[in-house]
């Protein structure tokens, strides 16, 4: 694999760590003794709007900088981040805890616009490979930022957790400039706006919608895992963060597994089963209230998501051959965007209900997943009985 290639995974493994960050620092915070969820929706919220600042500026970035001083610039932006996620808890004013957050943002979405570029080649030859192997990296990453969670609970109550996730971004960010890698002479980025600009035919809206939604559904689960599950199962933040552990391990298996089945199933009536069943273990999830019932629900929408994401870039894929990396990387942002808005919304309707309620959002996301996939066959039929009319 070429080495371009392996830093454009590495760049997806850190990405998973940062993904998980926000879901880990609520407990570290002792957002579990009074949660403040106004508070909360804000902190997701930054994080989202560092992602979108990163996009809106992504082409820019790219062409002042370069794909590998932009990498390396994000990695120790990141590594800044985080340390102050970590000296940013009470009694530190909440506006500290938004900043670190959207720091920790703005370094993800430039990881992104820089791993995607790096990413090019092997996108083109197989999309749905290449997308399942990131996604994997990407899980294995937060599963090593919530084992690292759980240990350092059991351990030390979470001091020192985030200072020791710093070190990775801070070590590989560190090592590129290191490098001195020379400017890459074609930058292919569309830039946010042209990314908008190109999805605009209604099946382009609808894939968009579907990645969207996807994405909301499954990390607004990973960002409540911990919180959840201390609030209505009782559990303790060490054994909570476990529970997240185990779901980012069946996210992880899960797209391996995907990626076996994808030779001998039905693709699309694989998606289908995959996004209902994604839908019922939210549904699960969202009422358990005891031990078997959190995890069976998290392991039943852990293993939805995982199939329905690779199986839904391969029909982009398949369907769109002018997509490329590049176009794929807006999209992807778009959807991230929507990975830390809902778990933001979740706060903001716990702060005038309750958090249980709140628990429906991510249930309705995946419900539209499951609603725009019927709309998306549909519309492939209808095109597929024009053409053979013609």
């Amino acid at each position: 694999m070429p080495s371009a290639s392996r830093r454009a995974f590495l760049g997806f493994f850190l990405i998973g760590v940062l993904v998980a960050i926000p879901g880990a620092a609520l407990p570290a915070w002792g957002y579990h003794l009074q949660p403040p969820y106004l508070a909360i929706g804000f902190h997701f919220l930054s994080f989202a709007a560092g992602v979108l600042v990163a996009l809106r500026l992504s082409r820019f970035f790219l062409s002042r900088f370069g794909v590998h001083r932009l990498l390396a610039a994000s990695m120790l932006i990141a590594a800044m981040g985080i340390v102050m996620v970590e000296f940013s808890g009470p009694p530190m004013p909440e506006v500290a805890r938004d900043l670190s957050l959207g720091l920790v943002g703005l370094a993800q979405g430039g990881i992104m616009a820089a791993t995607f570029q790096l990413l090019r080649r092997l996108y083109e030859q197989d999309a749905a490979a290449t997308v399942n192997l990131a996604g994997g990296l990407m899980g294995l990453g937060s599963l090593l930022t919530a084992l690292l969670g759980a240990l350092s609970y059991s351990w030390t109550e979470f001091d020192g957790l985030f200072i020791l996730l710093a070190l990775a971004p801070f070590g590989v960010g560190a090592w590129l400039y290191r490098l001195g890698l020379p400017m890459d002479p074609e930058i292919v980025d569309l830039g946010f706006k042209e990314v908008l600009r190109e999805s605009k035919s209604p099946v382009h809206v609808l894939f968009a919608a579907l990645l969207f939604f996807e994405t909301a559904a499954e990390l607004s689960v990973l960002q409540w895992v911990a919180l959840h599950l201390i609030l209505r199962a009782g559990m303790s933040p060490s054994a909570a963060m476990y529970f997240l552990s185990f779901y980012c391990a069946a996210l992880l298996g899960g797209r391996f597994v995907a990626q076996a089945l994808l030779q001998r199933f039905p693709h699309r009536r694989l998606l289908l089963v995959s996004a209902a069943m994604s839908w019922l273990g939210v549904l699960i999830f969202g009422s358990a209230e005891n031990f078997w019932g959190g995890g069976f629900g998290l392991a039943l929408s852990a293993v939805g998501f995982s199939f329905v994401y690779p199986l839904l870039v391969e029909r982009i894929g398949s369907r769109f051959r002018e997509y490329h990396s590049s176009l794929f990387h807006g999209i992807f942002g778009l959807g991230m965007l929507g990975g830390f808005l809902a778990p933001a919304l979740i706060g903001f309707w716990a702060s005038v209900s309750s958090e249980s309620s709140a628990m429906a959002v991510p249930l309705w996301c995946s419900l539209l997943v499951f609603l725009l996939l019927l709309l998306l066959w549909v519309e492939s039929k209808i095109s597929a009985s024009r053409v053979a009319r013609s």
